[in-house]
């Protein structure tokens, strides 16, 4: 009989792990396909011009609010005293953004919240990637040796882990009452 009984509780345990398998493999094909258009950008070279003018003009006026004079230019380039920097594709956050839309699409709650989660986590991220082009501005400024490492590896990491906290916080039903 106890046989019996834990053959039965094995299954049952076998159907779970299952059902959980299932869940995570249709998460990944969707997260998958929905991958796919951001590749389609960078395979065809598609610019964002208007994103990036868009956030040079804001980084400047960020950077003129704390005391560097600086102008933004047509095509994303910001003027500074000595120097100019250029924002391009990359620096406008998109991929971050769009793995972060895609996270939220790829999940099983109702499709209201996952726009009201896209909604704010699109406009933290876009918040923090302006933080991001300040301090990198600023770190060029006054430590050009340290800016190809914070650049290149601490800030691409760091905007990962701010992808990922931002999608388990809304999974976690913190974001805009998002509780199942």
């Amino acid at each position: 009989m106890v046989k019996k009984l834990q053959r039965k509780d094995e299954k049952v345990r076998t159907d779970k792990d299952v059902k959980k398998l299932e869940k995570t493999m249709i998460f990944l094909v969707k997260l998958s396909i929905l991958s796919i258009p951001m590749y389609m950008v960078l395979k065809y070279h598609i610019d964002f011009e208007i994103i990036r003018d868009f956030i040079a003009f804001h980084t400047s006026h960020f950077l003129s609010f704390m005391g560097l004079s600086s102008q933004a230019n047509v095509h994303g380039i910001i003027g500074l005293r000595n120097s100019s920097i250029v924002i391009n594709r990359d620096c406008t956050g998109w991929k971050g953004i769009w793995f972060f839309v895609a996270l939220m699409l790829s999940t099983e709650l109702p499709f209201k919240k996952k726009i009201l989660g896209i909604l704010t986590g699109a406009m933290d991220i876009f918040s923090v990637n302006i933080l991001r082009i300040v301090v990198m501005i600023w770190i060029e400024l006054n430590f050009k040796d340290i800016f190809p490492i914070v650049h290149g590896f601490l800030w691409q990491v760091s905007m990962i882990f701010i992808v990922l906290m931002l999608w388990y916080i809304w999974l976690k039903g913190k974001i805009i009452n998002c509780k199942r």
